[in-house]
C-alpha cells in the first residue's frame, strides 16, 4: 500500500483528484487542544484500499481541495469514534461531512462492547496489536519522526478492513438501520453549535444551586465562553467551574469582595474583576420569571422506582438475547425520562422502539396501574 506525506497544496490537489471517485474514505485527525479554545488541527490521515496519505495541515495553507473531497455527498467517510473529528471539521467549515460510517458505533451494535477503543477493535477484527505509546505526541511539532508518521498511518490503515467487515456483519444481522439512526444523531449539527445561553448547564457541580443563583451562573458562563474565544484559551483557564459556583453563591457586587472567592488568583482579579462584577450585577437585575430552573430531576417515587427496576431487567434480558450492551438499548437516564412521563425519549423512537419500545410501554402501563 502506498503511503505518502502531503505538505503542499499541489500534492494535496493531485491526491484529492485521484481519490475523488472512491465510494468511501477512512479518515482520522491529529490535533492539539490542551492550551487553546479551538482544537488546533495538525494532521489529517486518509486511507483507501490502495493509498494512505498524511496531510500536513500546518505546512499547507489552502485546504480547499480536501474540503471538496470530504464534503462530497457521494463518498462515505469512515471514522472511529467520529464526534471529535466532526467537531474539527465543524470548527473549520461550519458544516459536517456526510454520509459517515463510525466503526465504534457499528461494533457496539454487533456485540463488541460499549465505546470500544480503536486498538481493541483492531486486535479483535484484524488480529493486530497496535503500539499506542505515542498517544500523547505533540502533533504540532515539526518535523514529525518516521515513528510518529507510522503511528498516525496506523490510525486509518485498519479502518478500511474493519469498515468492510463491520458493514457486511451489520447487513447479515439486519442491524444496518440501527447504526444509521445513530449516525444521524452524531451528525446533527446542533450537537456542535455552542449556544451561550445553554453553557451554564455543562458547569460541573451546580445541581444544588437555586434559581436565583443559576441566573448568575448563566450570565457568567456565557461571559467566560466569550472571553475564552477572544483569548483562544480553554474556558477553565479563564475561570474554573469551582470559582463560577462560588461566585453564584456569594454574588459579590464589588471588586473588594472577590479575593475571598475560591480560585481567583491575583492575575485573574486584575484582568477580570470588573467584568465579573458587571455581569453579576446584570444577572441580579433579571426578573425571576426569566430565571433558569434547577437541573436536578425530581426523585422517583416508590412506584416509579419499582417500574425502573422492571424496565432495567427487561433491557438486560433483551440485550443478552441480542448480544449487545444494555446501554446500547436504553440507559438508566433514558428510562428515567420515560418513567417521569416524557413521551418520546430515545428509547421510544427509531430502531429502539422496534426492539423494546412496545414492551417497555406495556410494562410501564402495567406497573402504574392501580
Amino acid at each position: 500500500m502506498q503511503i505518502e506525506v502531503i505538505n503542499s497544496s499541489d500534492r494535496l490537489q493531485a491526491f484529492c483528484t485521484h481519490v475523488a471517485k472512491q465510494e468511501w474514505l477512512a479518515l482520522d485527525t491529529e490535533f492539539m487542544r490542551e492550551t487553546t479554545y479551538y482544537p488546533n488541527l495538525c494532521l489529517i490521515q486518509i486511507a483507501t484500499d490502495e493509498r494512505i496519505a498524511c496531510i500536513d495541515t500546518i505546512a499547507i495553507d489552502d485546504l480547499s481541495a480536501f474540503k471538496r473531497l470530504v464534503y462530497s455527498s457521494a463518498i462515505t467517510k469512515v471514522f472511529h469514534a467520529a464526534s471529535q473529528d466532526l467537531e474539527i471539521f465543524f470548527n473549520l467549515y461550519a458544516d459536517l461531512p456526510t454520509p459517515i460510517f463510525d466503526t465504534q458505533i457499528a461494533a457496539s451494535a454487533l456485540g463488541y462492547g460499549e465505546q470500544i477503543s480503536y486498538a481493541r477493535l483492531v486486535k479483535a477484527i484484524c488480529g493486530v496489536t497496535l503500539d499506542k505509546s505515542l498517544s500523547r505526541t505533540s502533533w504540532n511539532r515539526r518535523p514529525l519522526s518516521n515513528k510518529e508518521i507510522q503511528y498516525a498511518v496506523n490510525d486509518v490503515k485498519y479502518l478500511a478492513e474493519m469498515y468492510h467487515y463491520l458493514k457486511n456483519e451489520l447487513e447479515q444481522h439486519g442491524r444496518s438501520h440501527w447504526v444509521a439512526d445513530e449516525y444521524q444523531r452524531i451528525s446533527n449539527i446542533k450537537k456542535y453549535k455552542i449556544s451561550s445561553d445553554e453553557l451554564w448547564k455543562s458547569v460541573k457541580g451546580t445541581s444544588k444551586l437555586a434559581p436565583h443563583q443559576l441566573i448568575v451562573l448563566k450570565e457568567l458562563a456565557a461571559w467566560r465562553d466569550q472571553q475564552a474565544i477572544r483569548e483562544n484559551k480553554p474556558r477553565q483557564w479563564i475561570l474554573r467551574d469551582k470559582s463560577l459556583r462560588a461566585l453564584c453563591v456569594e454574588q459579590p457586587t464589588c471588586a473588594l469582595a472577590l479575593p475571598e472567592i475560591a480560585g481567583l488568583t491575583a492575575s485573574k482579579l486584575t484582568r477580570y474583576a470588573d467584568a465579573i462584577i458587571k455581569h453579576i450585577r446584570k444577572a441580579r437585575k433579571i426578573p425571576d420569571r426569566q430565571w433558569p430552573k434547577a437541573q436536578r430531576p425530581t426523585p422517583l417515587n416508590r412506584e416509579q422506582r419499582k417500574a425502573l427496576k422492571y424496565a432495567l431487567q427487561l433491557i438486560r434480558k433483551r440485550a443478552t438475547e441480542l448480544n449487545v450492551s444494555p446501554n446500547l438499548l436504553a440507559t438508566r437516564n433514558m428510562l428515567g425520562k420515560l418513567i417521569r412521563g416524557q413521551r418520546r425519549p430515545d428509547v421510544l423512537s427509531g430502531w429502539r422502539e422496534e426492539l423494546i419500545g412496545t414492551e417497555l410501554a406495556t410494562l410501564l402501563e402495567k406497573s402504574s396501574a392501580p
